[in-house]
C-alpha cells in the first residue's frame, strides 16, 4: 500500500477505491480502518474529487470501515479552506451518533482537518465530547 501512495494515481489506484473491492476486507477492525484511511493519504489536498471517492465508504456496513472513511475525510482536507467547508458538514454528524469508534474517528479527523485553524465552531462541536 505504501508504494501505491508514492505513485500518481492511476486506473488500477482507483479500482481500490470502491467500497466493494476485497482489499478492504482482507482485514479485522482496525486494519480496515487504517485501509480506509490511507485512501485520504492518497487524496491528499485533491478535496473535491477525494470526497466523491472517500464519501462511498461512509456509508458502509462495517464501522470501521466508516471510521476510516471519517480519518481519511480529515487527512485530504488537512490545511485546505474551503468556504463550503464540506469537511465539517460530512463529519458533524457523525459526531453525534451512537457508534463510538466513529466519534472517535470524526473528532479525530476533524482535529487533523483543522489543526492550527483556531476555528471556534469546530472548538464548540467539539468541547461537549
Amino acid at each position: 500500500m505504501f508504494l501505491a501512495l508514492c505513485l500518481p494515481q492511476t486506473n488500477q489506484l482507483s479500482q481500490l477505491m470502491t467500497p466493494d473491492n476485497d482489499w478492504l476486507y482482507k482485514n479485522k477492525d482496525h486494519g480496515m480502518m487504517a485501509a480506509s484511511a490511507s485512501l485520504g493519504l492518497i487524496q491528499l489536498w485533491n478535496v473535491e474529487e477525494g470526497l466523491a471517492q472517500i464519501d462511498k465508504f461512509l456509508y458502509s456496513s462495517e464501522d470501521y470501515v466508516k471510521a476510516g472513511a471519517a480519518l481519511a475525510v480529515g487527512i485530504l482536507s488537512s490545511g485546505v479552506r474551503n468556504d463550503a467547508d464540506p469537511t465539517l458538514a460530512l463529519l458533524d454528524e457523525h459526531i453525534r451518533g451512537d457508534s463510538h469508534v466513529m466519534k472517535c474517528a470524526s473528532c479525530t479527523g476533524l482535529g487533523i482537518a483543522y489543526a492550527g485553524s483556531a476555528r471556534e465552531d469546530v472548538m464548540e462541536l467539539l468541547l461537549p465530547l
